[in-house]
């Protein structure tokens, strides 16, 4: 695992925050489409428009359980001067329409009930006193289509319910099942391959030598990445080119992406970025402007993604979050930031170490009784405290030196966003 090195200098030879993340949007690919179920593609992305095949309702149904009627029949009706019509018949939810409503003639329905021959209006049994099995007084007037769902009132056959690239949220599930589809085509999710570098580091469980530390770093982007429910297998290897070398070799046939933590700054960059040199991969950038997190690499190996992460926990978390995860999601049709942001007032001054440099600083998000977010600085020198109690993240964009107490300032929520807000 590499240290975490906080000198900021202009960084010239270095790509921009931005430009590092485009470089990555336009560099990496969606890994594939699959049918699923429904009821597995919760959460996921469309790959392709999902079109009803059916209308719902397929015929007219009643929305009230009451009583058909013609609305000329019943358009003096009132409490106090009620209309008496025949009743000449009953129809129920999912049984075949039988009968016709005739003048002065009503037939009794229930909620999702297909309306009658002759009915155009229903009236609600509330407004309606049953007198006998055969006649009713109905004591409120209802024009033509009240208590109806048309045909295809909630969706017409051959209607868009959802367009490629949108996320598939439990609701627009339902309308779809309602819309006779039972399967629908999504974006495959990547799997992802997470090796910690360092003769240091040692996998959670295993027995810990004095000067060792558990690669704590691969269990916060595992847990990141099984909120997102991407499959992640990780791995711990020493600092040996060979080594390196050979543990990316066992996951480039079978993964679509592979991140490293650790040996990708200074004196150690040679390991990790060596082993790639040697494996013939294709780097696009190493080095960004932007604290912490600025000694990333990115590149492609036979056209799959590459994120080299440096070791230090604060450095490796921001690269992890700003660049390899909005990468890795992009695969599986997802194109928005994980992180949602929501609009907060800084409560007290907040300077960046350069104005050259995109700049994150761990914060303290609350919200008041109104809905109204401020925002502080969380102060905390222990780096695995302030990733663990940090709730979000205030960034200073390139171009700032500062930002004041009292604006209002986007804020980046550190859970995962899995809504559409």
């Amino acid at each position: 695992m590499d240290r975490d090195n906080n000198e900021i200098d202009e960084g010239t030879d270095y790509v921009g925050y931005k430009e590092a993340f485009n470089l990555i949007s336009s560099n990496v690919t969606t890994v594939g489409v699959e049918e699923m179920t429904l009821l597995l593609s919760a959460g996921r992305i469309a790959a392709e428009d999902i079109v009803a095949e059916v209308s719902y309702p397929s015929t007219d149904v009643s929305l009230k359980d009451g009583f058909a009627v013609k609305s000329a029949d019943v358009e003096n009706a009132s409490v106090r001067e009620p209309v008496r019509l025949r009743v000449t018949g009953s129809v129920y939810a999912g049984l075949k329409r039988e009968g016709e409503v005739k003048i002065g003639k009503a037939i009794k329905v229930c909620s999702g009930a297909t309306i009658p021959r002759g009915a155009d209006a229903v009236v609600s049994g509330e407004l309606c006193e049953e007198i006998s099995p055969d006649e009713v007084l109905v004591r409120a007037d209802a024009g033509k289509g009240r208590n109806i769902l048309r045909t295809g009132g909630e969706v017409k056959a051959g209607a868009t319910i959802v367009r490629k690239g949108e996320r598939l949220l439990p609701g627009y599930l339902g309308l779809a099942a309602a819309a006779g589809i039972n399967k629908v085509s999504v974006f495959r999710r990547p799997e992802v391959a997470v090796v910690g570098v360092g003769d240091e580091v040692v996998a959670p469980g295993e027995y810990l030598h004095p000067g060792q530390l558990y690669a704590s770093n691969l269990v916060t982007m595992e847990a990141w990445l099984a909120s997102f429910n991407i499959a992640c297998n990780a791995s711990v290897v020493k600092d040996n080119e060979k080594a390196i070398e050979q543990e990316l070799l066992k996951y480039l046939p079978r993964i679509d992406v592979i991140l490293t933590s650790g040996g990708a700054w200074g004196s150690e960059r040679d390991l990790v970025i060596g082993s790639l040199n040697k494996l013939g991969w294709r780097e696009i950038f190493h080095h960004v402007r932007m604290g912490p997190g600025k000694g990333i690499a990115f590149g492609l190996r036979e056209e799959k993604p590459v994120f080299c992460l440096p070791g230090g926990p604060a450095s490796n978390e921001m690269a992890f979050l700003q660049l390899a995860l909005p990468g890795i999601l992009l695969m599986g049709g997802d194109i928005r930031h994980p992180l949602q942001s929501v609009l907060a007032r800084l409560t007290e001054d907040v300077k960046s170490r350069h104005r050259a440099w995109t700049e994150f600083k761990d914060a303290v998000l609350s919200c008041d009784t109104s809905g109204n977010y401020t925002v502080k600085l969380y102060r905390n020198r222990s780096r695995l405290q302030a990733i663990a109690s940090a709730n979000s993240l205030i960034c200073v964009p390139e171009g700032k030196e500062s930002l004041s107490s009292g604006e209002i300032i986007p804020v980046q929520i550190l859970a995962p966003r899995l809504d559409d807000v």
